[in-house]
């Protein structure tokens, strides 16, 4: 006879996660009299120049991405309506998870203390429990907040304390995670005297420019986050000889999706002064 059961199995439940893909792209043209009036040569310099671009814009996508088309409602326009042709319309990223699909992964925290690097970790998940594994989660600043954060008291450097937070005078870690300062953070906000910044909800007013005058700090689970290609950079040269020109284009499809919406956390209303 059979022997008698010890355990009760049990179903392990699975749930499923789509990557849709989207096309980014860039086109430029240029004259033969360009090419033989450069010093430099003009297609391995362009070519240079698109490849360093595009790296740049997929972190600014992947950070502030948000598909919303609705007026007042995409967390890069929030006080107008995007054109549709933006890059950060391709994908939802690590802001719009937190900001706007789970805002329990938000918080406000007015006048930056070093606590608030801890208390952004705290919200991802229960007690924070998504944070735990320190080399799975690290947080990404706008470039304002990483400056203003390099003032704390609590930042010590190699002179006064075996183990920095500054080396070589980049704030590399804080609460035993990794900090990354993304000058491509608020990307959309282009404004001579308050780009870069966010408003005081974590997001972008691109018609009162000076309603943004805070900065942002994010917590990122990078277990939780699958970034894909259907199609890697591919660049292609097209010469018209009606014209006397040549062109350039440059395209990828590129999608982003998260695991579970505990895959990130922000505290934004960083004050920066």
């Amino acid at each position: 006879c059979a022997a008698t059961a010890t355990y009760t199995t049990s179903k392990l439940g699975t749930s499923s996660q789509t990557l849709t893909v989207s096309k980014l792209g860039a086109a430029v043209n240029w004259s033969t009299e360009l090419d033989e009036d450069s010093f430099v040569p003009w297609v391995q310099e362009l070519r240079r120049d698109l490849t360093n671009e595009a790296a740049e814009v997929l972190e600014h996508i992947v950070i502030d991405g948000d598909t919303a088309t609705e007026n007042v409602t995409n967390i890069n326009d929030i006080a107008g309506q995007p054109a549709g042709t933006e890059a950060f319309m391709l994908l939802n990223g690590f802001r719009k998870l937190a900001l706007v699909t789970n805002t329990a992964n938000s918080r406000s925290a007015a006048a930056l203390t070093i606590e608030d690097y801890l208390e952004t970790l705290k919200l991802m998940g229960l007690g924070g429990r998504n944070a735990a594994d320190r080399n799975a989660v690290s947080f990404i600043t706008d470039m304002h907040t990483n400056w203003k954060s390099m003032e704390l008291a609590e930042i010590k450097t190699q002179d006064v304390y075996a183990q920095p937070t500054i080396a070589n005078g980049q704030l590399v870690q804080i609460w035993g995670r990794e900090v990354i300062a993304s000058a491509n953070m608020h990307r959309a906000n282009q404004d001579a005297t308050y780009g870069l910044k966010a408003n005081a909800a974590g997001k972008l007013d691109l018609d009162t420019a000076a309603n943004n005058v805070t900065g942002s700090i994010l917590a990122v689970r990078w277990d939780q986050w699958r970034f894909g290609y259907k199609r890697m950079m591919n660049f292609e040269i097209d010469r018209d000889p009606k014209s006397d020109s040549t062109l350039i284009v440059v395209n990828m499809r590129v999608g982003l999706i998260n695991r579970d919406t505990e895959a990130s956390a922000i505290s934004y209303n960083v004050a920066l002064s």
